[in-house]
């Protein structure tokens, strides 16, 4: 028995199995519909109005009661018939539906999420979130640049490939003791094309961790020996501020190029 065409003609595996328990015998009741498809008498009524619906069987009364009858086989052209009517219209209707589902804007909601991360592979996983940042977009983050200390240099050097692969941008902030760092253990490409660093001295503003601001996230990070951990908190007004923040230190900054 193709039973595959009867799903596909909308019936469910439920309905199929009712219809081919009357297809052998023409006429059920509902108690003896149940014991055959091992379907529970009072779900069984709704599969039989479904049916109904669908014109495949009818309500009669006979010696027995109120049982069930299957019309002639006939009918599921008849049903065929019908969907294709349906999908002309759906057909017809579907493009000015489309515009009009375009024109609703989603309500936009908080994001509330907070991440915890510990160790070198929470940190390289923290580190690595950062490139999910939007292209359009400029990434944020102080740091002491210290993470070559801590984390394998060689996935350092692999993050710092592909934030250059990917063409991204960061604005960073740091204080005036890290040159050297600066100079000798970043990527070439990665300092000279993806960054935009500023020098703050460490009297006006003293870094001590690195922070991240991206997207909707403020993430910060702590190098500290034995006390590897840091937090992402996803939230679009949290991420607001700290990049207004962020823009207020930098606006006080000289530039790393101005201090070579």
């Amino acid at each position: 028995m193709d039973k595959i065409t009867l799903y596909k003609l909308g019936l469910t595996k439920q309905e199929v199995d009712i219809y081919l328990s009357l297809l052998e015998n023409e006429t059920h009741t509902i108690k003896e519909i149940s014991q055959i498809t091992g379907i529970n008498r009072t779900t069984t009524y709704r599969y039989i109005q479904s049916l109904e619906n669908k014109g495949l069987v009818k309500w009669i009364v006979g010696t027995r009661g109120k049982i069930v009858q299957i019309f002639p086989v006939d009918n599921l052209e008849t049903l065929l018939n019908s969907l294709k009517r349906n999908i002309k219209e759906i057909e017809i209707g579907l493009p000015e539906l489309l515009k009009n589902l375009k024109q609703i804007q989603p309500v936009k909601r908080y994001q509330n999420q907070v991440r915890y991360y510990e160790g070198v592979e929470g940190l390289q996983q923290m580190i690595w979130n950062n490139l999910s940042i939007n292209p359009k977009e400029t990434s944020r983050s102080y740091t002491v640049f210290r993470r070559r200390e801590f984390i394998n240099p060689k996935f350092e050097d692999e993050f710092e490939k592909e934030w250059v692969r990917r063409r991204l941008k960061d604005h960073v902030i740091t204080n005036e003791d890290r040159f050297e760092y600066i100079n000798k253990r970043l990527v070439g490409a990665y300092r000279t094309e993806s960054l935009d660093i500023h020098i703050i001295p460490k009297k006006k503003y003293y870094i001590t961790n690195d922070i991240l601001i991206y997207n909707d996230v403020f993430a910060i990070m702590s190098l500290e020996k034995g006390n590897l951990l840091g937090v992402e908190i996803e939230n679009e007004e949290i991420a607001k501020t700290q990049r207004s923040i962020f823009d207020l230190v930098w606006s006080i900054g000289s530039s790393y190029k101005k201090n070579e």
